[in-house]
């Protein structure tokens, strides 16, 4: 039986979700696409308990390492993108962070987060007012867009946890929605070894006292009462993760970045501090994919 702390046991009770083990695929369904470049490329369709599907792109080298990474897409407002800009099949080239963990050896598996290019809601004109909409129902229905989105990224690793030829640890990286989404399945997952989280870690606090309008997800039901985002980096146990953040973020205040890397435990949280905005710095880059092959090794 797992040993899990008091601190993600907090997290699970906060987004209301059983254990992730138990969120399961109930049909998995894929389709190779062909290479490109030296990275051969695979659709995955994941069906999860809550008659919904995941669409994913998998990444495999040539010669791949033991360890798989699930990727997660930035926001940026752009509802049209998704898992094809990270697998650089279009959209900004330096988001193409799966494509590059791939090409250092990595075995990616890249979803379509809910809201988001295949995923997309389709309720009105403006996915920006769909996911506002969604996530208040979500909310009034005692639960979060947050945890929608921990719990599908729970059905995928238990995918990889049970498929053979997935060997090797997981881990996780994000940019921005996927940073956050990153943080909280980590807290969530203890099979998620390790992570990267690129600008996506503040508190709701600093977001509040600079009036920043977030995506809705950020805005789970008893967060800031119990601790706020410090409390949700409290809870990774015997993972590692690497945060990286930018100076003068408009959108992750550095007050409150500040305050959930005094969150991680002792040994857990690596740091990449950079003069800069909103961005995803080659440099990290580089160590992401040091870290995933090393760290989790």
């Amino acid at each position: 039986m797992e040993d899990v702390s008091e601190d993600r046991k907090w997290v699970r009770r906060l987004l209301g979700l059983e254990p992730p083990e138990l969120h399961r695929p109930t049909a998995v369904r894929r389709r190779a696409l062909g290479p490109f470049g030296s990275i051969a490329m695979e659709r995955i369709e994941v069906d999860t308990s809550d008659d919904d599907t995941i669409p994913c792109l998998l990444l495999r080298p040539e010669a791949p390492v033991r360890n798989t990474v699930i990727a997660v897409h930035q926001h940026a407002g752009e509802f049209s993108l998704g898992k094809s800009e990270l697998a650089g099949l279009c959209g900004d080239p330096s988001m193409a962070y799966g494509l590059r963990l791939a090409e250092h050896g990595v075995r990616v598996l890249i979803p379509d987060l809910l809201g988001f290019e295949e995923r997309q809601r389709g309720w009105t004109t403006a996915g920006a007012d769909d996911e506002q909409l969604d996530a208040l129902l979500r909310i009034a229905q005692g639960s979060s867009l947050q945890a929608k989105h921990t719990k599908d990224i729970a059905a995928l690793t238990t995918w990889l946890v049970d498929e053979p030829e997935m060997t090797g640890n997981l881990g996780i990286m994000g940019h921005s929605l996927g940073g956050q989404v990153a943080l909280f399945s980590l807290a969530f997952d203890a099979r998620l070894s390790a992570g990267v989280v690129s600008c996506g870690v503040g508190t709701v606090a600093s977001f509040a006292s600079h009036r920043i309008k977030h995506n809705p997800a950020w805005f789970v039901p008893g967060l800031t009462a119990a601790g706020d985002v410090p409390a949700v980096a409290r809870a990774l146990e015997g993972q590692r993760a690497l945060v990286s953040a930018g100076s003068a973020d408009p959108w992750f205040p550095i007050d409150g970045v500040r305050a959930v890397l005094e969150g991680f435990g002792p040994g857990i949280c690596n740091t990449y501090l950079f003069d800069g905005r909103h961005e995803l710095p080659a440099e990290l880059l580089e160590l992401a994919s040091s870290h995933f092959v090393d760290a989790i090794s």
